[in-house]
């Protein structure tokens, strides 16, 4: 089985941007949900974005204002964000978003976000502490950590475990998971056609089984004041004041 790396490397990261509906659809979305979030910019605000992706939330927060630093470990996820409008305002680097030494001195951050499901990436609860502790230090006194990532501690059985992501009349995703104790088995199955002839990708790599509970506990645990969750289509986002 592939790591995250391996994986994205491989098959995801050219298909991330395509599977989510585009940086039209997802960058405007983005801006909508920090804004109803009151995450308002003061002059000079900065905001940290670990595990970027193609650049979704950090393009969000940059045409809202802020100026923003992003981590990725795919170059060509990287190289994607650094192509798109509003790009100018977004400092990419590219490592491991546990390395704090990457990002440390270009705060502190007045917003740090992780998500498009970053946390469930990380191959250890431990690992996932490590990561909010260090997002909580690099936070400004009045700084807001919001997370998104889709809860997977509910296990799904049979042909339910056969799940539609998009299509198109030359592209067509499907995820098949299936389910261990700590984490999930994710097999992304993409057939692309060219020159009339179908051909097919295929990769598995594992997630966390990462529940929404136990992540606003630690937040508590480690200092936050306020954390706010919702959840649509199973997908949780947690705000942390």
């Amino acid at each position: 089985m592939a790591t995250v790396e391996e994986h994205y490397e491989r098959l995801l990261a050219h298909h991330y941007s395509w599977m989510q509906g585009g940086h039209e659809v997802q960058v405007p979305a983005c801006m909508k949900q920090f804004e109803v979030l009151d995450i308002a910019p003061r002059e000079c605000a900065r905001a940290l974005d670990l595990g970027c992706g193609s650049g979704f939330q950090s393009l969000a927060l940059a045409h809202l204002g802020l100026d923003v630093t992003s981590l990725d470990t795919s170059a060509a996820l990287l190289d994607e964000l650094r192509a798109q409008p509003g790009a100018d305002r977004v400092m990419t680097i590219r490592g491991d978003i546990q390395d704090a030494s990457l990002f440390e001195p270009r705060g502190p951050f007045e917003t740090v976000v992780c998500m498009g499901d970053t946390l469930t990436h990380l191959d250890s609860f431990e690992r996932v502490e490590s990561l909010l502790k260090s997002a909580r230090a690099n936070l400004a006194s009045s700084g807001v950590l919001v997370l998104g990532f889709r809860d997977l501690t509910r296990e799904l059985f049979g042909i339910d475990r056969a799940i539609p992501v998009r299509h198109d009349p030359d592209r067509i995703m499907t995820v098949f998971l299936e389910y261990a104790a700590e984490h999930v088995h994710v097999h992304d199955i993409i057939y692309v056609r060219e020159n009339g002839v179908w051909a097919l990708t295929k990769s598995a790599y594992k997630k966390l089984r990462l529940g929404s509970e136990r992540v606003i506990e630690l937040l508590h645990a480690i200092g936050f004041q306020r954390v706010d969750h919702t959840v649509e289509r199973g997908f949780s986002t947690i705000v942390a004041r």
